[in-house]
């Protein structure tokens, strides 16, 4: 009997070194995808449609550079998501506090990786150590174009029940790899187990009060929605003035 457990448990660290090395590999393919950006501009088209709230088609114009440069102009009033809107796999992958899961799967004749691992809970802009589950089980996964490498979905799930989803459709530019379209879907079911600090902070740039902007009542206690971004006139890599972030 001795001999079959040495033999297993030789065979479970060969098996999860090789799992390590993988994920290193998966990992290091897409950093090099996107480290193929050094700047650009592009123009996105919002529309928004959530739990008491509407907000019309709006446009603005988005500014990056590496590292982490990040402006957005706009004409009025907009609520923009944090995530989803730069397409940085760093800050996902930072998200994670261990890897569980490392597989290959196949869709429309396309090889993927879908990767699943526990989420530390002080990356996620939603107050989750408010609910009343001490021990909530918060787990993300990701789905990766193995021949591109990127993330083309993203799920968040809290206790079984996905919260949060991210989906990109992607467009070659000059041999690099950008998003021109992205859903992003919300759903949080018994919202009430949050505290009152649920607030435009949270998920959202604005210097607005987003519960009082979407007339959010609390006691439907459910909260979802969506949010549609379509990208397009990208300028690439042609130079952005350190100025352009500097708000004023």
């Amino acid at each position: 009997m001795k001999i079959y457990n040495i033999i297993f448990m030789l065979f479970l660290f060969v098996t999860i070194k090789a799992q390590d090395t993988e994920l290193e590999e998966i990992k290091n393919n897409i950093i090099t995808q996107f480290s193929k950006i050094d700047d650009y501009q592009v123009d996105i088209n919002i529309k928004i449609n959530m739990t008491g709230f509407r907000m019309p088609k709006k446009k603005i114009k988005m500014f990056f550079k590496k590292p982490d440069k990040l402006n957005i102009k706009t004409n009025g009033f907009a609520i923009i998501p944090k995530t989803g809107i730069n397409n940085n796999p760093n800050e996902l992958f930072e998200m994670f506090n261990y890897i569980t899961e490392v597989n290959r799967t196949i869709r429309n004749n396309k090889q993927f990786y879908f990767i699943t691992g526990i989420v530390n809970p002080d990356s996620i802009d939603i107050p989750i150590k408010n609910f009343q589950s001490e021990n909530a089980n918060i787990t993300m996964s990701l789905l990766i174009d193995a021949k591109e490498w990127i993330i083309t979905e993203v799920d968040i799930i809290l206790d079984k029940e996905k919260i949060f989803s991210i989906k990109t459709d992607y467009i070659n530019i000059d041999n690099i790899m950008v998003p021109e379209k992205t859903n992003l879907s919300i759903g949080i079911k018994e919202i009430s187990r949050i505290k009152n600090n649920f607030n435009n902070d949270l998920l959202f740039n604005s210097d607005n009060d987003f519960i009082k902007a979407s007339g959010l009542n609390l006691k439907n206690d459910e909260f979802k929605g969506e949010i549609s971004l379509e990208f397009s006139n990208y300028i690439i890599n042609q130079g952005i003035d350190d100025n352009v972030f500097i708000r004023n």
